[in-house]
């Protein structure tokens, strides 16, 4: 018997479901106001409904309120740059606004050498009018207090830049007051900040003078160059079973960046001594016990060494 012929087309080994498209990330979504003065008298909902009315369409999904700053994000597939190409629109709705922006990167620069003579206003507006794409998120402050700036002709100014070409500004020299300025990158850092270089705290890495340290070791070579003493292991730039830790900062037998000690331990006496257990709060209250003699009153102490009794 002969097979019957079929005209069912072949069956395909590969899935033509149709390309699901990206969707635009939270940050292409906000715009981000900044304004002065007392707190919007309105709620978020009262605003992105207020906004939507004025714009007569749905732009605006969610409004925050934190402080003086109101952040606008879009609908899922609206673009915050179309909704700031439409601010005149709604910004009678948030009276006493002093900057609109988009949600980008905030680099935050040094620029040395301005004379302090000069008004932080003619400042901002020296840069932004003489370098041309420039664009600061708020106006330029003095790095130091006005008492350390007493009797100085310069000092150093801090800006905020935004935009796609904001790190291009880093590192350059700024014109302004018909002169250029040195420029470098503000790097944040305190008392709890860690060294990646010598292990240390209280500076940042790329201002470190010290020695370099292992954090595992703590010999004398940078961390990523750890490797192990036996011959026969291979592992680089982190500790193996053969790692004898040992702290540079207190010489204890743990690694140079030892997390927060839990409660009642003593735990690194450097990391202790940065600060990093300021949450361990000391509570000075008094004890009462009674006795056949009557009531005896204690000042006790209680912080993270533990309990004292104070006479």
């Amino acid at each position: 018997m002969a097979a019957r012929a079929t005209n069912a087309p072949a069956r395909s080994t590969t899935n033509n479901w149709p390309q699901l498209k990206k969707g635009l990330t939270a940050r292409e979504r906000r715009l981000v106001i900044k304004r002065e003065g007392e707190p919007l008298p309105t709620t978020a909902l009262d605003l992105r409904d207020d906004i939507n009315l004025a714009l007569a369409a749905i732009y605006v999904q969610t409004v925050s309120l934190q402080g003086n700053t109101v952040t606008l994000t879009t609908m899922e597939s609206i673009k915050a740059t179309s909704l700031n190409s439409k601010v005149g629109t709604f910004l009678h709705l948030i009276p006493r606004t002093v900057s609109v922006h988009l949600d980008t990167p905030v680099s935050h620069v040094l620029v040395h050498g301005i004379p302090t003579s000069k008004s932080l206003a003619n400042i901002a507006s020296e840069l932004t009018t003489f370098n041309t794409g420039l664009s600061l998120t708020s106006q330029p402050r003095w790095l130091t207090t006005d008492d350390a700036r007493a009797g100085k002709t310069a000092s150093i100014v801090v800006i905020s830049i935004m935009g796609p070409r904001a790190s291009d500004y880093v590192g350059k020299r700024l014109a302004t007051f018909s002169s250029s300025y040195r420029t470098e990158r503000r790097l944040r850092f305190n008392s709890h900040t860690q060294c990646s270089k010598c292990q240390g705290y209280g500076h940042h890495s790329n201002r470190c003078t010290n020695l370099v340290s292992c954090r595992w070791c703590a010999s004398p070579h940078p961390t990523g160059n750890h490797t192990c003493p036996t011959a026969t292991c291979r592992i680089r730039g982190r500790p193996c079973s053969h790692t004898v830790l040992r702290c540079v900062n207190c010489k204890g037998p743990h690694d140079g960046s030892m997390p927060l000690p839990p409660q009642g331990s003593s735990g690194c006496k450097a990391r202790r001594r940065s600060g990093e257990n300021d949450h361990l709060m000391t509570m000075i209250y008094v004890m009462i016990i009674a006795s056949d003699f009557g009531f005896t009153f204690f000042f006790v102490k209680e912080d993270g060494d533990g309990v004292s009794f104070i006479i």
